[in-house]
């Protein structure tokens, strides 16, 4: 499956910096879902994702895919834009963040291949950890590929 893959700016990143959003995001990438079917599946109250829908959709990151009437309630069935997200390194918001890393060097081949596994590799722990599961601690992991203008190492 091509991942789906939108550019965000840094308060989309900010939206989709924990866990549980993730989560949401994934689970909506796979089917449409209303904030209650999301909340059984992750084991989660209703109103908590709910809420959680409400900052992704007015962040952009989700979109409404269609209303359904059931016994006089209107369902509301979301869908996630991307199951990736690249951050807008020109947004002005970003100025003064500094990053650590180290220089590797790529050939255009060597590097499409490493954005595959590590896009393989996210996908994969994701699907791992989706469920609901008591004793788990959250992590935020994230992936800054930047070139190299000068040709020095990244201090």
């Amino acid at each position: 499956m091509e991942p789906k893959i939108m550019e965000i700016n840094l308060e989309q990143q900010k939206l989709i910096s924990t866990p549980l959003r993730v989560k949401i995001i994934y689970l909506l990438s796979e089917e449409t879902m209303t904030a209650k079917q999301v909340a059984d599946e992750l084991g989660k109250t209703p109103g908590s994702i709910h809420y959680h829908i409400q900052q992704l959709y007015k962040g952009g990151i989700l979109e409404l895919a269609e209303t359904r009437e059931n016994k006089g309630i209107v369902e509301k069935y979301y869908r996630s834009k991307a199951t990736h997200f690249n951050l807008n390194i020109k947004d002005p918001a970003r100025k003064g963040i500094r990053t650590k890393g180290i220089s590797l060097e790529f050939t255009d081949e060597e590097l499409k291949e490493f954005e595959e596994e590590y896009d393989n590799l996210l996908e994969k722990w994701l699907k791992k950890t989706v469920a609901h599961k008591e004793g788990r601690t959250s992590f935020t992991v994230s992936l800054e590929l930047k070139k190299d203008l000068t040709g020095e190492d990244v201090q």
